[in-house]
């Protein structure tokens, strides 16, 4: 009995992290440099952040494909055979699937960290002159976009993970796993 429900914990625990390992190791690899700014330093909005923003909305997209990979393989054994981790592997897999599907904020879809519309809102900030003070430094702090100078607010959104180098260790790799990119602080006033 204790080792079915080990062998359902290991399936369902790889199954619930491997969609996110591209999003956690691809962008963080050295030939992906997008010239960031060194973690946990605010980015400075420029084309930089707006192209690593594609990136990771690109790679959190892909990623779904990496949840079929277990969904396919625990419905084969399943069909030939009765197996804990086969079934772990499936409810894991069918989790992180219905965990990108279901929307949260406002209906939107997908549930990504990573949307059109922030990256258009960014990319907008980036390429209207700043009218907030005369040596504007527009920045994305952890839970706003705001002027390095005059600290005014152009965006009240939290940043999400922009694939940079950490030096938080292993925590810091827990909950890159946890969250999967998404900001550890939600300041939305619509949710």
């Amino acid at each position: 009995m204790i080792a079915s429900i080990f062998q359902f914990l290991c399936g369902l625990i790889f199954s619930l992290f491997l969609p996110r390992l591209p999003l956690m190791v691809l962008p963080r690899l050295n030939v992906m440099d997008g010239q960031l700014a060194p973690f946990p330093m605010p980015q400075p909005v420029d084309k930089h952040l707006i192209s690593q923003m594609l990136i990771m909305s690109t790679l959190w997209k892909l990623s779904f494909l990496f949840a079929l990979i277990p969904l396919a393989v625990g419905y084969l054994i399943l069909t030939s055979f009765a197996s804990p981790i086969a079934f772990g592997l499936f409810i894991g897999a069918g989790w992180a699937i219905l965990s990108r599907l279901i929307p949260t904020r406002g209906f939107s879809f997908p549930n990504t960290p990573y949307s059109t519309d922030l990256i258009h809102e960014l990319n907008e900030i980036r390429i209207q002159e700043p009218t907030c003070c005369d040596s504007a430094e527009i920045v994305w702090e952890t839970i706003a976009v705001r002027c390095q100078n005059c600290r005014t607010s152009h965006l009240d959104r939290a940043r999400p993970d922009l694939g940079r180098l950490r030096n938080d260790g292993l925590i810091g790799r827990f909950r890159l796993l946890f969250l999967d990119g998404h900001p550890i602080i939600n300041n939305n006033l619509d949710d």
